[in-house]
């Protein structure tokens, strides 16, 4: 719409009410009193009795702060119900995890997928032996093995834009960081963490990492896949792989730098 009003191909704007516009009173008060009137385009608010060509409304600076104050109050309210199911182990992710599916008759707990829990078997394995997650990738590609986003296309039919007129390698295209990130994750010992990340606010929704002491774990909410051993063993090569750096801190992509020149890997 905003390119749509730089093009002069617009000017009017109808909402419903305020709140259709933004809840975000600062940003909504630019648009109306400042962006709008400076590209000569009319703006209504049809609930609200606003009409920019009958001139300036008193109320509607009012009327979008309690806008805001709602988003605010229902964003505390969500954040609230959540709350209570990560505290009852229940899985909230859009997607199961590669390796789960969602129970059909319990909502919020996970079960094995027969089609795809010896995957991430193979994974563990591999790692326990000492494989790094960059050689566990290539390997899960030269023996062609469905990526999770594949398995979720032929399941669900989810993510069918990413394969949508792409090659059949497609499906078998696994990223280091998706190895990397199964070979962290305790769901595979049945345990269910919460909390990993958040919005910066209501009103931003960029997602941020948030320091593993504010992460929020349940333990046995579902059954695992991989015993502790195996765990331990993977974790235990993951860590011998780590270089700590001159402060003491471990340097997580010891490995992957190769220096162009001499073909050096740091």
């Amino acid at each position: 719409m905003i390119d749509d009003i730089e093009d002069g191909k617009i000017n009017c704007v109808i909402t419903k009410d305020l709140s259709r516009l933004g809840r975000n009173y600062i940003l909504t008060g630019q648009y109306t009193d400042i962006y709008f009137p400076a590209k000569g385009v009319r703006y209504i608010a049809l609930n609200d009795g606003i009409d920019s060509e009958k001139g300036e409304s008193e109320i509607a600076p009012f009327l979008n702060i309690l806008n805001e104050m709602h988003a605010r109050q229902t964003s505390k309210k969500v954040k609230a119900a959540l709350h209570t199911w990560f505290q009852n182990g229940a899985y909230v992710g859009a997607y199961a995890p590669i390796g789960y599916r969602k129970d059909p008759s319990q909502k919020g707990h996970l079960i094995p997928d027969d089609q795809t829990k010896w995957i991430v078997e193979k994974i563990f394995t591999l790692a326990a032996h000492g494989m790094g997650g960059a050689k566990i990738r290539k390997t899960l590609e030269s023996e062609r093995i469905p990526t999770p986003a594949w398995h979720n296309y032929l399941r669900d039919g989810t993510f069918a834009h990413i394969f949508e007129g792409q090659p059949k390698e497609k499906r078998y295209a696994w990223t280091t960081a998706q190895v990397k990130h199964i070979l962290s994750d305790e769901v595979y010992l049945g345990h269910s963490v919460y909390n990993r990340q958040t919005n910066i606010s209501f009103k931003n929704k960029k997602k941020v990492r948030k320091p593993k002491d504010e992460w929020f774990k349940v333990e046995n909410t579902h059954e695992p896949l991989i015993s502790h051993e195996l765990w331990e063993q993977a974790q235990t090569h993951i860590a011998s792989r780590k270089r700590p750096t001159a402060d003491g801190e471990t340097q997580i992509f010891a490995g992957l730098l190769k220096c162009a020149l001499c073909g050096s890997r740091f």
